[in-house]
């Protein structure tokens, strides 16, 4: 299953349309800005049962962090259909992995009492 949420290119094509449409589009921008808030609970859930169970408080709001992981997740995916030498399906999950190993690793730090910069 490793690297299959990169091979989808017919949907993120059709996601990427759905996205510059919601630009010219009020009425369906709402719609998407809908959908997008539900993306990002989700992952913000995640996020937040991450940082209770570590037992500190997230560095900025959790939905802050999910927006950040899919707009990373959408820009490496962009990167592989526009570049495809450049991004070899290696390279996707290594971004997104030291994303979230960064994350988990500064909120180890934190609760460990140790300052991080």
């Amino acid at each position: 299953m490793r690297g299959q949420m990169y091979r989808s290119h017919d949907a993120f094509l059709s996601w990427t349309e759905a996205r510059m449409l919601a630009a010219r589009d009020l009425k369906f921008r709402a719609k998407l800005s809908a959908l997008l808030a539900e993306k990002r609970a989700a992952i913000a859930a995640f996020i937040e049962y991450f940082y209770r169970r570590v037992g500190i408080a997230p560095p900025v709001p959790p939905t802050t962090l999910a927006l950040g992981f899919m707009s990373l997740f959408e820009g490496v995916q962009l990167a592989m259909l526009s570049s495809p030498a450049d991004m070899t399906l290696d390279r996707p999950e290594s971004v997104l992995t030291v994303f979230m190993d960064s994350i988990m690793r500064l909120a180890h730090l934190q609760a460990a009492g140790q300052t991080y910069y």
